[in-house]
């Protein structure tokens, strides 16, 4: 490699911006799922929710989903520009891939049930589960693709 395109070249460490910030939006996910349960718990056992649980979870939710969704939207880029991969062309990617389509979905869904649409429940709770799990699988498949 010449002076010239080193020069040119992005930092290496740039190639861990990406995880980094899934990390943090996979913390976030993983908190709102956690108070979600907790919200489900206390409905399906006919009590009311833990006190601020409700609106902690939408905050948190709304956060943690919008920076999963950046944060997939970025990763094509981040190994096309930083990397010289090809995107989309690795297992992580297809898992990471789907766990943004379900978050898309719960995202709906939980849109649907803030607006005081019930019905919206059971998909919600389905598609946010099956979001984090997606997602924590993506992500120890990515392990493999760090620099």
């Amino acid at each position: 490699m010449t002076d010239a395109a080193l020069a040119e070249a992005p930092p290496a460490w740039l190639a861990y911006g990406h995880p980094a910030w899934m990390i943090a939006a996979l913390g976030l996910c993983l908190f709102a799922f956690r108070i979600g349960l907790s919200l489900r718990r206390a409905h399906r056992a006919r009590r009311p929710p833990p006190r601020g649980a409700r609106a902690l979870h939408l905050r948190i939710a709304k956060t943690g989903v919008t920076l999963a969704l950046v944060g997939a939207a970025l990763g094509p880029l981040s190994v096309a520009l930083l990397r010289d991969w090809t995107p989309m062309s690795s297992f992580h990617s297809l898992l990471g891939g789907i766990a943004a389509l379900l978050f898309a979905g719960a995202a709906i869904q939980g849109r649907r049930l803030e607006r005081g649409d019930n019905r919206a429940r059971n998909a919600h709770a389905l598609l946010g589960g099956a979001a984090v799990s997606i997602a924590l699988a993506a992500a120890i498949a990515g392990f493999a693709l760090l620099p």
